[in-house]
C-alpha cells in the first residue's frame, strides 16, 4: 500500500505542528496535511496512537497483524502487514512504529523477529519518510540503578530477553544513517490506560478471594506512564524536529513524579473492584526460586524471575532531558485516571480485563 506523500513548495517533506492539523486551513492557508503511518494497531499503544492522532488528522494509515478492528474510525486506511516478514515500500512523512511482541515468556527467536526483526523492516519499508518514530521500553535498562538516565551503560546479560530485543532493535536502528532523517527513540515505563491488555490484566490477577496477594512489600518507587502521556510526547517530538530535523535522540517518557507500587496497586484495584482490598505479603525469596525453577523447567506460566525484578526493586526514569530538549510535561496521572480505568473495565467486563483479552485495545 503507497500513500503520497505531502510536499511544501519548496518541495520538501513537511510534517506541520500537529495544533495546527486539528484546525481547518482557511482559502489562503494551504498547508499539506502529513500523512502518519502507525504500526501496531491491534495492540494497546497502537491503537491509543491512532485514536489520538485521528483527533488531529484523517491522513492516517494504520497497520496490525489481525483483521482490522471493528471500531477503527472510517477515515483511517488500515494495512493488514506481519512485520516479522519485508514489507512492500509505504510513503508518508511520519512512521510511528509501536508494534512489538512484548512479553516475558516469549522465546528469543520470536522476540528476535518481531521486535528486532520487525523494526528492520519496518524501516526498510519507509526509507523515504522524513520522521521514523520508535516505541521502546524502558526494560532496555537493567535494575542496577533506580532513577535512569538515556545515556547509562547498560549490562545486556542482565536485561530480559524482551528488553534484549528491544534494545538490539534500538542498537540497529542508530547505525542507520540519519543526516536527512530524524529519528526518536522513546523509552516509556510501564504504560497504562484505557485498553490496557498488560498491566491492568496482571495486577487483577494477583487478586485472590478478597485480598491483594504481593510479593513483599512493593514498598518501591518506579515509574509508570499513561498512554495519553506518551501519546502526548509523540506530538511533542514531532513539532520540535520539525523546526530542528535530522539526527537520532532519545527519550524517556513517564508520568511527572513516580509512584510507590504498593499505592498504586492498592488504590487501583479498590477502583476497579469498588473495594477497599487488604494487601497478603507473601516472602520474596521462595518466590524468586519457584519462577526460576519454571523457567528451567520450560513450564509456560505468567509467573517469571524477570516479572517478579519488576515488581521487587525499584525503577524510576530520569525525565530532564525530553524536558529540556523538546518541553515536555507530561500532564495526566494514575491517580486522576483511576475513575475513566475504572468505569472502562467495569464497562468491558472485569474478566475479560483480567483474561487480557486481545479484543481490548479497541474496547472503549
Amino acid at each position: 500500500m503507497t500513500l503520497q506523500k505531502n510536499r511544501n513548495r519548496q518541495g520538501k517533506s513537511s510534517f506541520l505542528s500537529l495544533t495546527e492539523m486539528s484546525e481547518p486551513a482557511s482559502e489562503h492557508q494551504h498547508q499539506a496535511i502529513p500523512n502518519l503511518f502507525i504500526t501496531g494497531a491491534t495492540g494497546f499503544v497502537g491503537a491509543n496512537l491512532v485514536r489520538y492522532f485521528a483527533r488531529k488528522t484523517g491522513a492516517i494509515t494504520a497497520s496490525g497483524q489481525s483483521d482490522k478492528p471493528v471500531s477503527l474510525p472510517a477515515s483511517i486506511r488500515y494495512l493488514r502487514a506481519d512485520i516479522r516478514r519485508p514489507l512492500l515500500p509505504i510513503q508518508a512523512d511520519i512512521v510511528v512504529h509501536a508494534a512489538a511482541l512484548a512479553s516475558d515468556t516469549a522465546t528469543a527467536a520470536r522476540l528476535q523477529a518481531a521486535n528486532v526483526d520487525g523494526a528492520r523492516h519496518v524501516f526498510e519499508a519507509t526509507q523515504d519518510c522524513p520522521v521514523f518514530i520508535y516505541i521502546s521500553s524502558s526494560s532496555v535498562y537493567s535494575y542496577r540503578a533506580e532513577m535512569h538516565e538515556e545515556n547509562e551503560l547498560v549490562d545486556y546479560q542482565a536485561l530480559s530477553p524482551y528488553g534484549r530485543s528491544k534494545r538490539l532493535a534500538e542498537d540497529w536502528l542508530l547505525q542507520q544513517d540519519w543526516s536527512r532523517r530524524t529519528l526518536v527513540i522513546l523509552r516509556p515505563r510501564v504504560i497504562y490506560g484505557v485498553g490496557d491488555r498488560q498491566l491492568l490484566p496482571r495486577m487483577m490477577r494477583l487478586v485472590h478471594g478478597s485480598r491483594i496477594c504481593i510479593p513483599g512489600s512493593m514498598r518501591i518507587q518506579s515509574s509508570l506512564t499513561h498512554v495519553d502521556n506518551l501519546c502526548a510526547a509523540v506530538e511533542g517530538c514531532l513539532q520540535h524536529f520539525e523546526a530542528c530535523p535530522g539526527g537520532a535522540h532519545i527519550f524517556n517518557v513517564a508520568d511527572a513524579e513516580p509512584y510507590e507500587m504498593r499505592e498504586a496497586v492498592g488504590r487501583l484495584l479498590s477502583a476497579v473492584y469498588g473495594l477497599d482490598l487488604p494487601f497478603l505479603e507473601m516472602p520474596p525469596a521462595p518466590l524468586h526460586v519457584v519462577a526460576r525453577l519454571l523457567e528451567r523447567l520450560r513450564i509456560p506460566t505468567s509467573f517469571t524471575p524477570f516479572g517478579l525484578q519488576s515488581v521487587s526493586q525499584g525503577s524510576a526514569l530520569n525525565l530532564n532531558k525530553i524536558t529540556e530538549t523538546i518541553g515536555f510535561r507530561p500532564a495526566l496521572n494514575l491517580w486522576e485516571a483511576l475513575p475513566e480505568l475504572s468505569a472502562w473495565a467495569n464497562r468491558v467486563g472485569l474478566a475479560v480485563v483480567r483474561s487480557g483479552a486481545p479484543q481490548l485495545p479497541w474496547c472503549e
